[in-house]
């Protein structure tokens, strides 16, 4: 049976404080808030007929959360199992886990690394680090950079005032609302980014991807899947498609130079020539695109 404990801890730290959590099985929420404080919620759960091995564990958890300062550090420890015992374990049964819940002052340093289960990080001013094993990676509302990774699950990072640097290998990649440079790879799923005040620099293996309102440059390589853009070219493109199309819906009433090739593939533009005083500038944006086995279309954005 599965029998559940709570342990709560309190660590004075000053309103800025760094938070490091390590989490195996189980969820992690952080989330910033006007405090002088870090209060952590683990709550254990143990699939086990004694309570009393549910009590232990809960001491093991307890005695894994430490102060240095203004750090606080959190490792969830293994957790005993009917494997354990020697036991076969039956289907269906779940396994045990932690799930953390951790409010810390707004102007917090945060690195959570968790093995398997969500990560969601929220409403912090401080950098950002964070790994997942297997399960899906939210970050949103972060005033600092944001370095953040996922093997297996989807990925979420929205509003963010400064840098990110993502990479998935199997999972949706959404990035969003961001004000400074982006560079993501994803190895196999969707990416979509959106509304980037920065730069871009992607790599995607296998799967679409949707690319819109880039104010920096932008440099695109994608192995297998379409390539779209939306919004005004506002600095030089470099996008190549090895096996894929590539569509670009952009304003017109802001010209640019382009270079578009494909090796097995038609060229169409729909947006006319600029002549006399219309041509962009010399040092105008130039976008080159590339495709090896795949259409290019310019069209108008609507």
């Amino acid at each position: 049976m599965e029998q559940v404990r709570t342990v709560t801890r309190e660590f004075e730290t000053g309103d800025k404080a760094v938070l490091h959590l390590e989490a195996r099985s189980g969820s992690v929420i952080v989330e910033g808030r006007e405090s002088d404080r870090v209060v952590v919620d683990a709550v254990v759960h143990v699939w086990t007929d004694l309570s009393t091995e549910a009590d232990d564990a809960a001491s093991v958890v307890e005695r894994n959360m430490e102060q240095d300062g203004h750090r606080v550090i959190v490792r969830a420890p293994a957790l005993r199992t009917d494997e354990d015992r020697g036991l076969f374990a039956m289907v269906g049964m779940r396994s045990s886990r932690i799930d953390f819940r951790v409010r810390v002052p707004q102007q917090t340093a945060v690195r959570v690394l968790s093995r398997s289960g969500a990560v969601q990080i929220t409403h912090v001013e401080g950098a950002v680090q964070t790994e997942a094993m297997s399960g899906r990676v939210t970050v949103e509302d972060v005033r600092g950079d944001v370095a953040a990774r996922t093997r297996s699950g989807q990925m979420m990072v929205e509003r963010v005032a400064g840098n990110v640097a993502a990479d998935a290998r199997s999972g949706k990649v959404r990035i969003k609302e961001i004000s400074g440079n982006v560079e993501v790879e994803a190895r196999s799923g969707s990416l979509e980014v959106e509304g980037i005040g920065g730069s871009v620099r992607l790599s995607s293996s296998a799967g679409t991807v949707s690319v819109s309102h880039v104010a920096g440059k932008l440099l695109a390589r994608s192995r297998a899947g379409t390539f779209r853009y939306r919004g005004r070219v506002c600095d030089d493109m470099d996008v190549e498609a090895h096996a894929g199309s590539i569509t670009l819906a952009v304003d017109p009433d802001h010209p640019f130079f382009v270079d578009a090739e494909s090796h097995h593939g038609s060229v169409r533009s729909d947006l006319p020539p600029r002549r006399d005083g219309g041509a962009p500038s010399a040092g105008g944006p130039k976008v080159k695109l590339r495709s090896r086995a795949g259409s290019i279309r310019l069209t108008r954005l609507d």
